[in-house]
């Protein structure tokens, strides 16, 4: 019984020359492989987390307006929320931290003191609360000229269709990189047993069967390609520390993090194995099948 990782004794398939730089191939192919899957879960954990923490939160903004005692209609619009049944937090936002919400993009200057920046209420409504937020807003406006409540909905909208075209581009990536390696493996097989042909002729004579051949050939093929996925997927590792650390050092990043979860780790500790079982099947079908035309 030959071992997976076991050489090829009668073929000497190590000696080859045509399928020298197929791991450096496959390290390419998992690596691409690898980002796309780490995209792929990254973003469907930020889009939970977005639709969780703007589902449950709002904020209420003030317009700006000189001749009106601002100060007041906080505490009015405070009053008002604070009362309203399905609602379990208000509060006011400070100038001052409404001010360092705008540093990231305006940067640190005392022109931005004084701009005619609104008044902002953060308000935290119960799980699985009925509120009717039209109806709040209504009566806000009312109470209160001037207020305005954000539900954030639109915005929470356009990005969670952003962040599902870009899933759908990895998934995409995804197909492409395995129907790439797919017919990398092919071309490589294809030539390998036209090198071995008279080899293989050999085997015919003395009895050896097409499944032993083709045993070898895939034997063979599958220790290049987790060999090649092992490296291919140490990097793509790296390149995800040193993006989270780029992020973690940004002050107020709007881009998530990369974080996988357990299902995204099990995917990316699985895909060196998933990758070497394609690559096994596909040169024992394709193996098989030349052999059968060669009888």
């Amino acid at each position: 019984m030959i071992q997976l990782f076991g050489k090829s004794a009668e073929l000497q398939l190590e000696k080859d020359v045509s399928s020298r730089y197929l791991p450096i191939v496959i390290s390419a192919m998992v690596f691409l492989a690898a980002l796309s899957i780490s995209g792929m879960f990254s973003l469907s954990d930020a889009i939970s987390n977005w639709s969780s923490t703007l589902s449950e939160n709002l904020t209420v903004e003030i317009a700006y307006d000189p001749s009106a005692n601002l100060d007041q209609k906080v505490t009015d619009a405070v009053e008002l929320l604070a009362a309203t049944p399905g609602v379990s937090a208000v509060r006011a936002i400070e100038t001052e931290e409404t001010l360092k919400l705008l540093e990231p993009f305006l940067g640190k200057s005392s022109i931005i003191a004084e701009l005619p920046i609104p008044r902002l209420i953060e308000v935290i409504i119960e799980d699985d609360s009925a509120i009717d937020l039209l109806a709040l807003n209504e009566k806000l406006a009312a109470a209160v000229p001037g207020a305005k409540l954000d539900t954030h909905r639109p915005w929470l909208d356009k990005m969670t269709l952003l962040g599902r075209t870009i899933q759908l581009l990895a998934a995409g990536v995804m197909v492409l990189v395995g129907t790439v390696t797919v017919i990398i493996v092919i071309f490589a097989v294809r030539t390998g047993l036209i090198m071995h042909s008279e080899v293989i002729e050999v085997l015919h004579l003395i009895g050896a069967k097409d499944g032993y051949i083709a045993e070898q050939f895939q034997n063979y093929y599958s220790r290049l390609t987790f060999l090649g996925a092992l490296p291919g997927l140490a990097v793509a590792i790296i390149i995800m520390i040193i993006f989270n650390f780029l992020v973690g050092s940004l002050e107020a990043s709007m881009l998530p993090s990369l974080a996988l979860g357990w299902k995204g780790l099990s995917a990316l500790i699985l895909l060196p194995v998933l990758v070497t079982l394609l690559t096994k099947y596909t040169v024992r079908h394709v193996v098989l099948k030349n052999l059968s035309q060669m009888m």
